[in-house]
């Protein structure tokens, strides 16, 4: 069995998270074995590489792989003894109520990073790179942040040292959205060297293969987030929905009251739900006091979460892992674009009877509440979706890891 470097997200506000990274550890713990996993989050210590040098550069590919030789070099030249220590470190869900100066942390960061821009990297970064180069494959799931900005910078970056040290690397789990050209030219560069890359839908392969990327190795295989199964005990509760916007769309407040005065012409007992509780409170607070809509109880856990979302008949949400999960759950949902379009390629890669609608679309509102009519006349035989269908891209889930010992 290969010994596999695990990056995915373990520190988050963001339930849906949470959920699509313990299902994946499942996943590889049964297909490697733990004694031959750690699994870590996004790389602490490479702070001093700058998303605005990269941009300026008129060969960025070159300057890339310079910045990555630099630190292989540095660390071959300590003479550190290295062997594979398997293990996961512990996830963080941080709840609304524990939240503190998260403000401060955020204006904090890019000081963090101008400070130790002289810094190849910094000591609490030696041990994960010589557990690196004890590994025989580094793979990352990249969940959320897929884009064009400091995280994915500083990963790609160590996927990159990686390759630099004889290691195979692969990338699962991920919707790529990626704008500028120079990232363009580093996905090409680092996703061009890697083994396997297992995306979310045709959207993105086609994105990564347009950057010139071998499209033999990209895969499409759905979120983890679908093996999530709901704790026992849920109750379902006739008559309920939930209901998700988020502050991120561009949409007006009318629309919201149009969709709300919808499902109470049908006498439906509405719901505030999300898997972000975060970032989705200034909604949240509005839903209620707008329309006198609470909001669930804030759940300690993505399992907990699942039980809360399968008491409902069924989900109108622009969360994509509130989606994910509830069809898990073998509830319903009309789904809203929350970022982009990767809604929009996952459920079309479930074959979902309703597509994924688009806020920017002049027509969402009346394709909501049609969705709505749809639901309430049974005119979609959702029982037959969820047993024949659905199930059979829960399967697919597994491509995200059974190539490690392929290749």
């Amino acid at each position: 069995m290969k010994k596999v470097f695990l990056v995915t997200k373990l520190n988050t506000t963001n339930i849906g998270n949470q959920a699509l990274s313990m299902e994946l550890i499942k996943l590889f713990t049964k297909e490697i074995g733990k004694d031959n996993l750690y699994v870590c989050g996004r790389p602490i210590g490479l702070y001093a590489y700058d998303m605005d040098k990269l941009i300026a550069s008129a060969e960025p590919e070159k300057l890339f792989d310079k910045w990555a030789d630099a630190v292989v070099k540095k660390f071959r030249s300590s003479d550190r003894k290295t062997s594979f220590k398997p293990g996961v470190e512990k996830f963080k869900l941080t709840r609304v109520s524990a939240v503190k100066y998260e403000g401060v942390k955020t204006f904090l960061r890019p000081v963090k990073r101008m400070l130790k821009r002289f810094s190849l990297y910094d000591k609490t970064y030696m041990p994960r790179i010589a557990n690196i180069n004890s590994c025989d494959v580094l793979i990352y799931s990249g969940a959320g942040e897929v884009s064009d900005n400091h995280v994915f910078l500083r990963q790609m970056l160590e996927i990159r040292i990686a390759q630099k040290l004889g290691k195979q690397t692969g990338a699962v789990n991920q919707s790529l959205v990626v704008n500028t050209d120079t990232f363009k030219k580093i996905v090409n560069l680092v996703y061009g060297n890697m083994n396997q890359i297992v995306v979310r839908g045709a959207i993105s392969k086609a994105d990564i293969a347009s950057f010139g990327v071998d499209i033999n190795k990209i895969m499409v295989a759905p979120d983890t987030a679908i093996r999530t199964i709901a704790e026992a005990g849920g109750v379902k509760k006739k008559g309920s929905v939930g209901i998700n916007i988020t502050p991120l769309l561009k949409y007006e407040w009318k629309d919201v009251e149009a969709i709300v005065g919808k499902l109470r012409q049908y006498n439906k007992e509405i719901v505030f739900i999300t898997n972000e509780p975060l970032g989705d409170l200034p909604i949240q607070e509005r839903f209620k006091t707008s329309f006198n809509i609470d909001a669930l109880p804030e759940p300690k856990n993505y399992m907990e979460y699942a039980k809360q979302l399968s008491g409902f008949d069924y989900i109108i949400s622009a969360r994509l892992h509130t989606n994910v999960m509830s069809l898990a759950g073998g509830v319903p949902v009309i789904p809203i674009e929350g970022m982009v379009f990767k809604t929009k390629e996952l459920f079309a890669q479930f074959e979902y009877p309703i597509p994924a609608i688009n806020v920017n679309d002049a027509n969402w509102v009346q394709a909501i509440i049609d969705s709505i009519d749809s639901m309430e006349k049974g005119n979609i035989d959702f029982p037959a979706y969820f047993k024949n269908v659905l199930v059979k891209h829960k399967e697919d889930v597994k491509y995200n890891v059974s190539w490690v010992n392929k290749n």
